[in-house]
């Protein structure tokens, strides 16, 4: 592809339904959001950051269980007999993912990124790994990504980084979608790939620097998400971006979601409780496609009465098919 991303080359083409819905949900959950309790949030967003983590350290292939991964980061313990190299993706990831969950919001004329900012995430998630260079771009050529896309020759890395911080130093148009945007933005930079080693963990650094600023909670993926993620992923990067804006809506959605709903979780419910009277599939449907608003904590979804009847009301009105 061009200099021109793929949020450039759609940008005048209408997105999928599917995608529209969930975009849409996005926006009316965030503009709730603005009247839940700051302080109630503030724990919520704690415990998403910490999910993040230990979902990015086992996409890199240190699969940590949150017992081990707490003991490591607030105790310095290694525990579990995982190999040395594992505690050290953890520990550097973690360094480099506190630097971006610290981020305030820009002030009037900061731009959302700086390429000093890439360098230094790179330089803390890689830094007890030598042989990652940390904080150096490659000097070698890649071999071609999973999708089959090849990277750039490495002496064009320095142009294409500098490009890319052109391209999302600003936050997209009041007529562009922020899903698509940080679609773009985490596709483009995977395929880049301007390190030697760790660019995986970087893309979804600079993807949650990104959201932060922006004021979203941040995005990862679950070890169940993995293979629809790789092949959202390997679409973007064949220029059909709405299944990988579709993931991240859907991510965003749960986690906004989880902080609305934060200071009011005595009214959340399972929502298999609700599946006798109301089927599951149907149910199970319009939570997945962004029309029921639910929570997900660990492997089950939750949900309430309230949103129940907000869901069914629209349903009465609209009569989508779920």
């Amino acid at each position: 592809m061009s200099t021109r991303t793929f949020f450039d080359y759609y940008g005048h083409v209408k997105p999928p339904a599917a995608f529209a819905v969930l975009d849409a949900s996005v926006a009316a959950e965030r503009e709730r959001l603005a009247s839940s309790a700051q302080a109630v949030q503030r724990s919520e967003l704690a415990n998403l950051a910490f999910e993040e983590i230990v979902a990015s350290c086992a996409q890199a292939g240190a699969a940590l269980e949150p017992h081990a991964m707490r003991a490591l980061l607030e105790r310095g313990l290694a525990l579990g007999d995982r190999p040395l190299r594992d505690y050290l993706i953890a520990s550097g990831y973690a360094a480099a993912a506190q630097l971006v969950h610290s981020a305030e919001p820009p002030r009037a004329g900061e731009p959302l990124l700086r390429q000093e900012e890439i360098v230094e995430l790179h330089a803390r998630a890689t830094r007890l790994l030598p042989d990652a260079r940390p904080g150096a771009w490659r000097i070698t050529t890649s071999a071609a990504l999973r999708s089959g896309m090849v990277p750039p020759p490495f002496w064009l890395v320095p142009r294409e980084v500098a490009g890319y911080v052109d391209r999302f130093s600003s936050p997209p148009s009041e007529r562009g979608s922020s899903m698509v945007f940080i679609a773009d933005a985490h596709e483009r930079f995977t395929r880049i790939h301007p390190f030697s080693a760790g660019n995986g963990r970087v893309a979804r650094l600079v993807t949650n620097l990104l959201l932060r600023r922006l004021g979203y909670p941040p995005f990862f993926v679950r070890r169940t998400q993995l293979a629809r993620y790789r092949a959202a992923l390997a679409r973007a990067d064949a220029r059909d971006p709405w299944p990988l804006a579709a993931f991240v809506a859907r991510s965003i959605l749960a986690g906004l979601g989880r902080l609305a709903s934060a200071g009011d979780a005595a009214s959340l419910r399972p929502l298999t409780e609700f599946v006798g009277a109301y089927g599951r599939e149907a149910l199970y449907k319009a939570a997945q496609r962004g029309r029921l608003r639910t929570v997900r904590k660990g492997r089950a979804l939750f949900t309430t009465e309230a949103w129940l009847g907000d869901y069914l009301g629209g349903a009465s009105r609209s009569r989508p098919k779920v």
